[in-house]
C-alpha cells in the first residue's frame, strides 16, 4: 500500500505565489532589452555617435538624445540673474560612470567614464594652469598608469617625477611674447599633430574666453575629446558666446559644479565632444 503524504494548501499557495513571480520576472526581463549590459546589446549606434568612445544599448543612447534636446533647447534661452550660472548652461548630458579626479575643491575635476581610456593605448592627457597643484595628475596617473600627461603652466613649478612632463609655456596666441604658444604650436611642438588629445584640463584665470577660439580655428581632428574648464568671471555675452562655442563645435555638458573656495560666480565645467550625428533630431 502506497502511502500518500497531502501537501497542505497553504504551501501550495506559496508555490504558486513564486511561480506567478517566476513567469512575471521572465516576461518583463524580455521585453526590457535596455536593462542589459551594453556589452550584451548592440551599440554601434552610440559607438557612432560617440566617435568610438561610449558603447551602450540603442534604447538608453537614444534616451539620452533625447534628454539632451529638451535640455538644450532650455539652454539656449538666456535668463537673467544676478547669479549667471544658477539659472543658465545646465548639464545636457550624463556620463554613466563619471569620477572626480584629483583633490577636493579647485583641484579637482570632473572626467566622463575614465574607465574607458584602459582601451587607448595612446591615451593624451593635458593640463593648463596648474599652478603647482599637481593632484589631478598623480590620480589620473594613479589610475591610468599608460596615460602620457602634460603639464603646461606660465611659471615653473616643482612638479612629480614619473607622473607628467612640464612645459613653461603660457597659452595664447604665439605673439605674446617668446614663450606664448598657439594650440596648433603645441601639438607641433611635441609630435601630436597625429595623436588625439584625450582630456583637456584648463585653469588659466579668465584666459579661456581667448585661448579656445584658436583651438577651434585649428583643424578639427585635433580638438580634445573632452575639456575640463573653471570659467572665471566676465561679461555675460562672453560667458554665452563661449558655450554656443563649444555647442557648435560638438560638445555636450555632463559637469556642471560651482568652486566655492573662489567664490560664487566661479564654475567648473566638464565637457564631451560627439560625433554631428548625435546632435540630428530624430
Amino acid at each position: 500500500m502506497v502511502k500518500v503524504t497531502l501537501v497542505p494548501a497553504i504551501v501550495l499557495g506559496q508555490l504558486l505565489l513564486m511561480l506567478i513571480i517566476y513567469l512575471s520576472f521572465v516576461r518583463n526581463y524580455q521585453k526590457c532589452p535596455e536593462i542589459l549590459p551594453p556589452l550584451a546589446s548592440k551599440c554601434e549606434l552610440s559607438l557612432f555617435e560617440s566617435d568610438g568612445y561610449i558603447c551602450e544599448s540603442d534604447a538608453v543612447w537614444n534616451e539620452r538624445k533625447r534628454t539632451y534636446h529638451i535640455q538644450d533647447d532650455e539652454n539656449m534661452i538666456p535668463h537673467n540673474s544676478s547669479f549667471f550660472f544658477l539659472d543658465n548652461w545646465t548639464q545636457d548630458f550624463h556620463c554613466s560612470n563619471s569620477r572626480r579626479i584629483g583633490s577636493p575643491g579647485e583641484g579637482g575635476k570632473w572626467v566622463c567614464d575614465p574607465y574607458r581610456l584602459k582601451s587607448y593605448p595612446n591615451c593624451l592627457v593635458y593640463s593648463a594652469g596648474s599652478n603647482g597643484e599637481f593632484s589631478f595628475e598623480i590620480e589620473m596617473k594613479n589610475s591610468m598608469p599608460h596615460c602620457e600627461i602634460h603639464t603646461f603652466d606660465t611659471d615653473f613649478h616643482k612638479y612629480p617625477k614619473n607622473i607628467c612632463t612640464f612645459h613653461t609655456i603660457k597659452l595664447g596666441n604665439g605673439a605674446e611674447g617668446s614663450y606664448s604658444k598657439n594650440w596648433t604650436a603645441i601639438l607641433h611642438e611635441l609630435n601630436h599633430t597625429k595623436r588625439s588629445v584625450d582630456i583637456f584640463k584648463i585653469d588659466i584665470e579668465g584666459g579661456e574666453y581667448e585661448f579656445f577660439p584658436l583651438i577651434f580655428a585649428s583643424d578639427q581632428s585635433t580638438f580634445p575629446r573632452q575639456i575640463l574648464v573653471e570659467l572665471h568671471p566676465t561679461n555675460n555675452f562672453d560667458v554665452h558666446a563661449f558655450f554656443r562655442m563649444l555647442r557648435k563645435n560638438g560638445y555636450v555638458i555632463f559637469s556642471k559644479e560651482q568652486n566655492l573656495l573662489a567664490g560664487q560666480y566661479y564654475f567648473e565645467y566638464s565637457f564631451l565632444k560627439l560625433n554631428k550625428r548625435f546632435f540630428v533630431r530624430s
